[in-house]
């Protein structure tokens, strides 16, 4: 399958993945081994655009939540939950954004952050990385549509990929840095890299029921 877009990984984030790996390395088969083989896949499935696969879901707004309307979900599998005889659904989240080119060559997604589930970390600690204040909007989404975070089976159902914005000016300075960077090769073939001052960039080749936010 053809590379649809090319992926910006926050350093934090990319700290995470060597944390993962390093862990995966001493005890494979563990919990930080099939977490670090879902997000590499969940990686890859950005990167080729098959966000719809992992019920990939735009994110919302309300004053009770972070104002994430520029990002989206994808929910990936790591660890069986379960409540009783009821399975939970997909235990962790990898929350994104993308952007524009303006190089002519595809657009970017950006990897925020991969987290459990549980307690709404994932978006708690993407709100972190982005510098959102819970229950504050963010003025310049205007044009995006308000979609309130819901739970439960019958929760609001949004597009399946984030809203496309123009590349924020601390990001096309980052890749003008980088521009003479190799790529991050290893950022979706099964090996982090070590952590960058800056996003790197690479080109791929090649819910539960009663928490569904």
């Amino acid at each position: 399958m053809s590379t649809q877009y090319r992926l910006i990984i926050r350093p934090e984030l990319r700290r995470h993945l060597f944390v993962l790996q390093q862990a995966a390395r001493s005890q494979p088969g563990g919990l930080r081994d099939r977490e670090f083989k879902t997000v590499i896949d969940g990686l890859k499935a950005l990167a080729d655009g098959r966000e719809e696969e992992f019920d990939g879901r735009r994110l919302g707004y309300s004053p009770r939540h972070h104002d994430l309307r520029d990002c989206a979900e994808i929910k990936l599998q790591a660890i069986p939950e379960s409540r009783g005889d009821r399975e939970l659904g997909p235990s962790h989240r990898l929350i994104y954004r993308e952007f524009e080119a303006e190089d002519g060559g595809p657009p970017y997604r950006e990897a925020v952050s991969f987290e459990p589930r549980r307690d709404d970390r994932p978006f708690i600690v993407a709100a972190a990385r982005l510098n959102r204040k819970l229950g504050v909007r963010v003025e310049e989404f205007g044009s995006i549509p308000d979609r309130r975070p819901t739970s439960g089976p019958r929760a609001q159902q949004g597009p399946a990929a984030p809203a496309r914005q123009p590349l924020p000016p601390d990001l096309r300075r980052a890749l003008a840095a980088a521009s003479d960077i190799a790529p991050a090769t290893g950022a979706t073939s099964g090996r982090a890299t070590r952590a960058s001052h800056h996003p790197s960039t690479h080109q791929h080749r090649d819910h539960p029921p009663e928490r569904d936010r």
